[in-house]
């Protein structure tokens, strides 16, 4: 351990830039979660990483911090060949021993994971994912990885130059300048500041400069996702909100014409959306992008016919009134309860913890990929933040680790 920490303020770090992702990630002493930790960073936080040895990244963090970081839960970008493994029948995808479907499964693959690519074969792609902070190797089809990447505009208000520099700060150098209007690609996201490339130039510009940019963890001005409207063909019918993208998965809502949805994956088939709090697939031509669409109708109410009136009954004599009689009161004295304040349930957009629920033996809280609680999707540490999507007494719909799952209201603090 002395020796170690004596070597640690010698140690080169490679010049190449990771950012934290999953939630509040700790910077360990040492290459161990039981070691003491240095601080706690937000995802979308930038670190300068240096070697990784069984699953921890030597980093040093933008406030000058020297320590470890699990590598599982940084963001490489173009350093790490990463691609997102996309949604599939069950939720997750099959890494194989080799190049085919006839070769053996080596784990289920949970879809929203990173796969770092290191090797292409016929349509398959070779690299691993992690578990548990360890690497596991294998090869994924390509047909369910997404390696697509981001583009952007540079824009400025006085149509000038914006600085590309060596690093995610105004400190670092510039390595060149853009002019306004250039479309860059985005290599990597991060706050305040994305990686980019044009014009040969690689190298990183201030997201107040960027627009147009799809999901975004920084301020820039780009929208976080397409809006569309519900628009059937025929204006009296309803279009469904699938649980998963299929004509035959259950139905979670009906919607007219006019529904507006937002759209944050768009396919030529399905769209993935959110419809208010709530998430599913819509088919994409039930849909318009353009915010015109055919008013709903109503099916009309069936007229009856009207049925002859009676003579009314006769009228009989009032009788008089008598006074009546008012009881003596009783006095009773009532002590009163005092007002106990009642801690209101979270609301959709606000940030929850998770933590392990009161007598539990457990050190990490299980999420879902169903509000059933049976499809297991992944395990969280205490103190892990989340974003609240729908609040229910024994079940809630969370957004966490990139992702939608459920997870017990006992495990939910706030």
């Amino acid at each position: 351990m002395l020796l170690l920490l004596a070597l640690m303020p010698a140690l080169a770090l490679a010049d190449r830039f990771a950012v934290v992702k999953g939630g509040r990630l700790n910077l360990r002493q040492y290459p161990s979660t039981s070691s003491y930790s240095l601080g706690k960073y937000d995802t979308g936080s930038w670190v300068l990483a240096g070697s990784e040895s069984g699953g921890w990244c030597q980093v040093k963090t933008m406030d000058g911090k020297r320590g470890y970081m699990s590598a599982g839960y940084l963001d490489f970008g173009q350093y790490g060949g990463g691609a997102t493994v996309r949604y599939a029948n069950g939720g997750y995808v099959n890494l194989r021993s080799g190049p085919s479907t006839d070769a053996g499964i080596i784990m289920r693959v949970t879809s929203g994971s990173t796969f770092y690519m290191q090797g292409s074969y016929g349509g398959w792609r070779y690299g691993y994912v992690y578990s548990g902070g360890t690497p596991v190797y294998g090869y994924m089809s390509e047909a369910f990885l997404d390696t697509g990447t981001t583009t952007s505009v540079v824009t400025t208000r006085n149509g000038g130059k914006v600085n590309v520099r060596s690093g995610p700060g105004s400190s670092y150098a510039s390595v060149g300048k853009l002019a306004s209007g250039t479309q860059v690609t985005v290599l990597l996201k991060g706050n305040g500041w994305y990686m980019i490339s044009a014009n040969g130039l690689e190298g990183f510009m201030s997201t107040q400069y960027l627009s147009g940019t799809g999901s975004t963890i920084g301020s820039n001005t780009g929208t976080t996702s397409l809006t569309a409207w519900v628009n059937n063909p025929i204006s009296t019918q309803v279009l469904n909100l699938r649980e998963t993208p299929s004509q035959s998965a259950r139905s979670i809502g009906q919607y007219r014409n006019g529904t507006k949805v937002k759209v944050v994956k768009k396919g030529s088939t399905w769209c993935e959306v959110y419809v208010g709090t709530r998430h599913g697939y819509m088919m994409t031509r039930y849909l318009s992008f353009d915010g015109n669409y055919l008013p709903p109708s109503y099916p009309t109410t069936p007229s009856y016919p009207s049925y002859p009136s009676y003579p009314s009954e006769p009228s009989y004599p009032s009788y008089p009134s008598y006074p009546s009689v008012t009881p003596t009161p009783q006095v009773v004295y009532i002590t009163p309860t005092p007002a106990q304040s009642v801690p209101s349930s979270p609301k959709a957009g606000d940030t929850v913890t998770l933590a392990v629920a009161a007598g539990s033996s457990g050190s990490m809280i299980n999420v879902y990929h169903d509000s059933a609680l049976t499809q297991l999707k992944g395990s969280y540490a205490h103190g892990t933040q989340a974003m609240m999507l729908q609040y229910g007494t024994s079940t809630c719909m969370i957004y966490v680790g990139g992702g939608v799952a459920y997870v017990s209201t006992w495990n939910v603090n706030y």
